[in-house]
């Protein structure tokens, strides 16, 4: 049974193609003024009276129908909305990103205290370009903390826990080195993503990555730091070049270091919490099983022992 549905969405993500007996489709991320995603797709979208495009704002009419175990959103219906602010489309946290900021730039200054990181951290934090884009950057284009404010939410919250290991694994990891690594793992995404006119990779992006390039920041940063050791740039860049894991995920060298595991794991529990708890709400499961999800491969369950233990 379909859920009808009549409202705007922006498009991203679009594909045009045809099916096997020629009629043209498209296959489009569509997402509303809260943030909502759904996969849809148009048949015989050449009847369109305008020529689909990323980031245009449309308004639809159409099902919701489950197809390969996913929610998708059939559009039967589909007309141009002049003068729409695609910003409004944009998923967002909620959070507030100058808080998410301070509390970072407090916890990184209160455990990070050699000389030359100190400088770094100064110098860094002091680039107001630098901070503008960090603070708006999503994590990820539909992955995990796809949403304005995504990267600094998620660099909070693997420094949070950085710090966590690095005091239980003290004798054994050095916890600046930790830090440094929670901080830019993921820092090169400022450059691989772009925002407008909806999450897409940049150019630069797709060449190069956001592990090259956060490694490209970092290194431009440490040049400039007086007595800033070679090897120490060196460990710091492993730690991003190697936070993936894997070289089948996208890593050039697996983690090598301590420091380099620990922040592997790290980065993959957060990144996997926020994909359950985005496929709770989207799905808004309050409690039992989510639908199949392609990505995680498994259906997720959510049980009513959280908080505590409390039902």
């Amino acid at each position: 049974m379909e859920m009808q549905v009549s409202k705007e969405y922006m498009m991203t993500d679009l594909n045009k193609n045809v099916t096997r007996d020629g009629r043209p489709f498209i296959k489009a991320v569509m997402v509303d003024e809260e943030g909502t995603q759904y996969n849809s797709i148009m048949f015989d979208s050449n009847k369109l009276d305008f020529e689909p495009e990323v980031g245009l704002i449309v308004h639809v009419e159409g099902g919701l129908q489950q197809y390969a175990g996913q929610t998708q959103l059939k559009i039967n219906m589909m007309r141009l909305c002049e003068g729409a602010d695609p910003s409004d489309f944009l998923p967002r946290s909620g959070l507030d990103a100058e808080a998410m900021l301070e509390e970072l730039k407090r916890i990184v200054y209160e455990y990070v205290k050699t000389d030359y990181l100190t400088a770094f951290l100064d110098k860094f934090f002091a680039d107001e370009e630098l901070m503008e884009r960090f603070m708006k950057s999503p994590a990820a284009k539909s992955v995990h903390h796809a949403y304005i404010n995504g990267l600094l939410e998620h660099t909070l919250s693997v420094t949070k826990i950085a710090v966590m290991m690095g005091r239980y694994y003290k004798n054994k990891a050095n916890i600046e080195h930790l830090i440094f690594g929670a901080l830019f793992h993921d820092i090169g995404k400022i450059y691989e993503l772009k925002t407008a006119p909806g999450f897409d990779y940049t150019d630069s992006g797709k060449l190069m990555g956001h592990l090259i390039q956060g490694i490209q920041l970092f290194r431009s940063i440490a040049d400039g730091i007086d007595n800033f050791p070679d090897d120490v740039k060196d460990l710091v860049s492993h730690l991003v070049a190697s936070h993936h894991g894997y070289l089948e995920f996208g890593s050039p060298q697996v983690p090598k270091t301590v420091e380099a595991m620990i922040l592997h794991h790290i980065d993959d529990i957060d990144a996997k919490m926020n994909t359950f708890y985005s496929i709770f709400n989207k799905e808004e499961v309050e409690e039992g099983w989510t639908s199949y999800d392609r990505l995680l491969e498994r259906q997720l369950f959510r049980h009513p022992y959280r908080s505590g233990g409390e039902r």
